[in-house]
């Protein structure tokens, strides 16, 4: 199965997330909104206007644009993330990053380069990269 509808209660809230299960692969482009996770191999680029999170397994070959991104996988393209990045100690990084605050984990390798513009609540960089520090991590 390449697609997995989660339903995770939060206080009153219902949420629904899609999942990429590992053992699947997909090329062409993937457009999406909501919360989408990643465990497989994508080929092509990535669009989504909600939260992305690329998993350990994943591994992913083309351009990423995405509100929210966390990523624990493997990423060949470049990103472009409106809000925040979270790059996880596994992460593995070739490509050219675009994001309002980054944090980066002990361990990720990045080869390329960053540029931060804030996010629309703050545009004072260092000061969010600060506050998500402790949010994030």
């Amino acid at each position: 199965m390449i697609w997995n509808s989660i339903k995770n209660y939060s206080g009153n809230n219902l949420s629904k997330h899609s999942k990429f299960s590992a053992s699947s692969r997909l090329d062409g482009k993937l457009a999406g909104s909501g919360t989408i996770i990643i465990e497989g191999r994508l080929e092509g680029e990535i669009l989504v206007n909600g939260i992305l999170e690329i998993t350990k397994s994943a591994e992913i070959n083309g351009n990423i644009k995405t509100d929210k991104l966390s990523i624990y996988g493997k990423v060949k393209g470049n990103i472009d993330v409106a809000d925040s990045l979270s790059v996880g100690m596994t992460a593995i990084i070739h490509g050219d990053i675009k994001a309002g605050a980054v944090t980066i984990m002990p361990g990720a390798t990045i080869n390329g380069q960053c540029s931060f513009r804030g996010t629309a609540d703050n545009r004072e960089g260092d000061y969010i990269l600060e506050q998500l520090n402790v949010v994030l991590t």
